[in-house]
């Protein structure tokens, strides 16, 4: 492999960790959702709650009920070089108000 490639390369990979977080959503029913979030640097689990209202409210623009079944997840965030030291992965339930 050429240096340059090399590069372009070991950027790529770098890049993975520095999309953070990573936030996912799966619609199960009418305005039902099942919530993640993935963080590669994460402070504390408030941080990672904080991030899933966020992505309530934007799956539910006239306002969200409380999060429910949140669970701890293995975090899915992972690094070439081992960056991602302190990684950390929630996923919730939220129904959207009417």
């Amino acid at each position: 492999m050429n240096p340059a490639a090399a590069g372009v390369l070991t950027v790529l990979l770098l890049a993975g960790c520095q999309s953070d977080p990573v936030l996912r959503s799966a619609r199960m029913s009418p305005a039902h959702y099942r919530l993640l979030v993935d963080r590669c640097h994460v402070i504390d689990r408030a941080q990672l709650e904080g991030d899933l209202h966020a992505l309530a409210l934007r799956k539910c623009p006239a306002g969200a009920e409380a999060l429910q079944n949140i669970q701890s997840l293995p975090s899915r965030q992972g690094s070439l070089f081992g960056e991602c030291l302190r990684r950390g992965a929630l996923q919730a339930e939220v129904r959207c108000l009417p």
